[in-house]
Parts: C-alpha cells; sequence; structure tokens
C-alpha cells in the first residue's frame, strides 16, 4: 500500500496550503521507506483555479498512489483530490507514528466497501415493445445473474416509481406476492403467454372508472 504525506521538514503532517514537501511512502518488510519526495507547489497557488490546477499537477506526480494523509487540506484542494478518487486523512503528528494507522483505517474501509451490495439497476434489463410505455423484463435472467435478489426486491422499487403503460413479466411461475401485494400499489395483472415452465405476466396500472 502506497500513502502520500503532506510533511513539513521534520517528517510531520503538514497543511497543503504550508510550505514542505510530498512524500510517497511504502511498508517494505515492516518498515516504512520514502519512495518519492517533491516539493509541495500547492501552497504558492493564489486562488481557486490555481489551487485546482497545482492539486492537479501533484496527483499525476503521485502516480498510481490514492490516499493523501496531510495535517490540513481544505476546501477545494480537498474537492480535487477527492474527485480524483483518493481517501484523504487529516492526521497532525509525526509522519512514522501515524501510517501503520492510516494503513489498518484503509483496509478496514475497503473490506467495509466489499460488503456493501452493489446497488441493483433495473433499466439495463428493460426492453422496449412496439407501443411507446409498454416494457418487459426476463426475470429468470435478472435472477441468475443476481441472485441474491427476489422478484419482490427487482420490481417494487421499479412499480413505486416506474412509468410505463404496461410490464410484461418474463418468469417460470407467476410470484405469489402478485396476489397478494399488486393491488395495494394499483397494479393488476393477468397471464398473457404460457408455455412449460414459461411464461409472460402482464402488469398495469387498475384503471378507476
Amino acid at each position: 500500500m502506497k500513502i502520500a504525506v503532506v510533511e513539513d521538514n521534520n517528517q510531520k503532517t503538514s497543511s497543503i496550503f504550508e510550505p514542505g514537501f510530498i512524500a510517497t511512502y511504502e511498508e517494505d518488510g515492516g518498515e516504512w521507506k520514502v519512495l518519492n519526495r517533491f516539493e509541495n507547489k500547492v501552497c504558492n497557488a493564489k486562488g481557486m483555479a490555481e489551487v485546482r490546477m497545482a492539486v492537479a499537477d501533484t496527483i499525476k506526480q503521485l502516480g498510481d498512489v490514492k490516499i493523501v494523509v496531510a495535517g490540513e487540506i481544505p476546501g477545494i484542494a480537498s474537492g480535487t483530490f477527492q474527485a480524483a478518487g483518493f481517501d484523504i486523512f487529516i492526521v497532525e503528528n509525526s509522519v512514522l507514528d501515524i501510517l501503520d494507522s492510516v494503513k489498518k483505517e484503509m483496509l478496514e474501509a475497503i473490506e467495509e466497501r466489499q460488503k456493501e451490495p452493489v446497488k441493483f439497476d433495473i433499466m439495463q434489463f428493460l426492453e422496449s415493445g412496439v407501443n411507446k410505455g409498454d416494457l418487459s423484463l426476463n426475470m429468470e435472467k435478472i435472477l441468475s445473474k443476481n441472485p441474491e435478489l427476489t422478484s419482490k426486491k427487482i420490481l417494487i422499487p421499479y412499480l413505486k416509481n416506474g412509468e410505463f403503460n404496461r410490464l410484461d413479466v418474463i418468469c417460470s411461475h407467476t410470484p405469489k406476492w402478485f396476489i397478494t401485494d399488486l393491488g395495494a400499489l394499483g397494479f393488476e395483472y393477468e397471464t398473457v403467454n404460457e408455455s412449460l415452465n414459461r411464461k409472460t405476466v402482464r402488469i398495469v396500472r387498475v384503471q378507476i372508472p
């Protein structure tokens, strides 16, 4: 893991807007070694545009590093780092005293991110019909690619927010919750096509007379 640190002459973290250096550290055999160290030019920048450009130049010099530690990274400088995908740690201490804890915190954060489920997007599975607002989706295809989901988790958020005239759901069987929940959501359904282990169930809004 590589970590960039904004530091002063005494190897203590400092503000990005104070004269000093930006060093890249990497752990090697239990010890942190300096891979690269260059002058911090961001502190000379005047105005938002110059700060943004100076940070962008710094990011280029850092190469594949995506973690930056400093005593302070305010405003537009912080935003520019974040837009480039950096994780920012604000710590005031001797550099060699904080690298292990930053690494530990970063590994924990990575582990948490991996646990977070990827948000499901139904739009990539919807196919348009002949008429505007006529849509269809293959439920079996979605479930095979997203085994952690259920038809209810897939459809209800879309039924609550989606705009369509009718939605044809291709499935192996009619989900039980269609019977109990669709009416309460303002929809009704009918089977429009059926063959061995495959049917098309059409969902439409209940027409109020």
